[in-house]
């Protein structure tokens, strides 16, 4: 899934992860803190009440115990929630707290020595807390008497203050979770954006409206700032240093090859005609390969110096102006029906060249109509259309035309190389061109581009 390479989708779910692990870790060792305190209180709170009751015993009497012993007026309140029993295990008595009403604690020697503590569940009441104490008491005549001492308590679920606590807590936890993820979210937001401004920087040093990053005062960023700087500067002056190397090789062959030319005129007067037109052959071909290759060179450093957004409006009409002035321009009918306002993301100067490039082809090949369509056909795009009334090409040709990689130069000569080098600002600006068979009967010819911020680098409708 793409969103897990986003950096920003991994350190908040990894925030959020440790935010949820630590506050639960900490409900759980303060709920059970709190839960351990709140027992060990009860527990306290029922051994002072059975030692008071313990001091009242009178291990003489007949009835061991006098009613009341303990002052809390819940033990003769009926079903209050606080009760205690004694019960003589020697001659079977049993005296038992006003509060107890209905209800019957364990009875039955449990145990001496320490008190123990146990649940009673009790129909239609809260469970029972019950500490239980077996007592052994001497009377004066030497005999001992024995006597288990009962206290109990309610536990109402929804009145336990462990279960309000940890719900109370649990509440508290969680608006404290929100609010730190929250702050984690606006934590990562001012972290990467640094990152953001970096983003913007390259692309608009991709887009032409900047030659190199801006400075950063970011200090984590500012090696990557610096490296991506040189690394523009070191690609300008590899760009600059073909450039100058292709044009000295392109001038240093002009000279032999116009003394081929030459020779191939010498030859020609000579009578060698066959000779001279191959040697003249062979040097225009030559010719037009380095005129091809100083083209493509302007190209490429036009593409990342000056790559900003162009009027297809604009070179459409101007192409045409200027071929309707030429020989056979003036004798075609243009048909010519664009939308308003195409921008597309590409250098003017490539732009007027690709389109003089499509409308020369189309002028030389027409017998005498022209149709040229624009518009924006979604998805970022933008079409040309250019259709011709020639021969055109037949469905073989036009699938090898189709193909990427084929030069049209190598099929056409003299016209084949504009397309070519059409092509090459195609592929240059993330642009197509496809080949098709016009209602016209001639070529048809579809440029594909990339409106003016409109489909990003490397998306599938622009991939061959």
């Amino acid at each position: 899934m793409s969103v897990l390479r986003s950096l920003r989708f991994r350190l908040l779910l990894g925030g959020a992860l440790w935010i949820a692990v630590a506050l639960v870790a900490s409900w759980i060792f303060i709920f059970a803190s709190f839960a351990s305190l709140i027992e060990a209180d009860r527990r306290a709170d029922l051994a002072a009440s059975l030692g008071r009751i313990v001091a009242e015993l009178d291990p003489e009497s007949t009835v061991p115990l006098a009613e009341g012993p303990l002052s809390d007026p819940r033990y003769d309140t009926p079903l209050s929630g606080v009760y205690w029993q004694v019960e003589d295990l020697d001659q079977g008595g049993l005296v038992r707290s006003r509060s107890l009403w209905d209800i019957e604690l364990p009875a039955g020697r449990i145990g001496e020595g320490r008190a123990t503590m146990s649940q009673l569940d009790v129909p239609d009441r809260p469970t029972l807390i019950v500490l239980t104490q077996t007592i052994t008491m001497q009377r004066t005549a030497g005999t001992a008497r024995h006597f288990q001492v009962s206290v109990a308590e309610e536990r109402s679920a929804e009145d336990d203050p462990i279960v309000r606590f940890g719900t109370t807590l649990a509440l508290f936890l969680a608006i404290l979770a929100i609010a730190l993820f929250i702050a984690a979210i606006v934590q990562i937001y001012v972290g990467l954006k640094p990152l953001g401004t970096l983003q913007r920087g390259i692309s608009a040093v991709r887009s032409g409206a900047a030659e190199k990053l801006p400075d950063t005062t970011t200090l984590e960023l500012q090696p990557v700032t610096a490296q991506i700087n040189d690394l523009l500067e070191a690609q300008e002056a590899t760009i600059g240093f073909v450039r100058e190397r292709a044009g000295d090789l392109a001038h240093g062959l002009k000279t032999p090859l116009a003394v081929l030319g030459a020779t191939a005129d010498r030859l020609r007067a000579q009578g060698d005609i066959g000779n001279a037109d191959t040697l003249q052959l062979l040097t225009e071909q030559m010719n037009e390969r380095i005129d091809y290759q100083l083209r493509i060179a302007r190209l490429r450093f036009r593409t990342r110096a000056q790559g900003v957004s162009s009027s297809i409006n604009d070179a459409v009409l101007r192409s045409v102006a200027v071929l309707r002035k030429g020989h056979r321009g003036e004798r075609i009918k243009w048909v010519v029906n664009l939308e308003d306002r195409l921008e597309v993301d590409i250098d003017r100067h490539d732009l007027m060249e690709l389109v003089g490039i499509v409308l020369e082809n189309a002028e030389h090949w027409a017998r005498g109509t022209i149709a040229i369509r624009a518009m924006r056909s979604g998805n970022g795009l933008v079409d040309l259309m250019v259709e011709d009334d020639g021969e055109g090409l037949t469905d073989q040709q036009i699938a090898q035309l189709g193909q990427r990689g084929v030069r049209l130069d190598e099929r056409s000569a003299g016209h084949g190389m504009g397309i070519a080098i059409g092509l090459e600002i195609l592929r240059l600006n993330r642009g197509t061109m496809q080949f098709g068979r016009s209602k016209l009967g001639g070529l048809a010819l579809t440029l594909r581009f990339v409106a003016k911020g409109g489909a990003p680098e490397g998306a599938p409708a622009l991939q061959a």
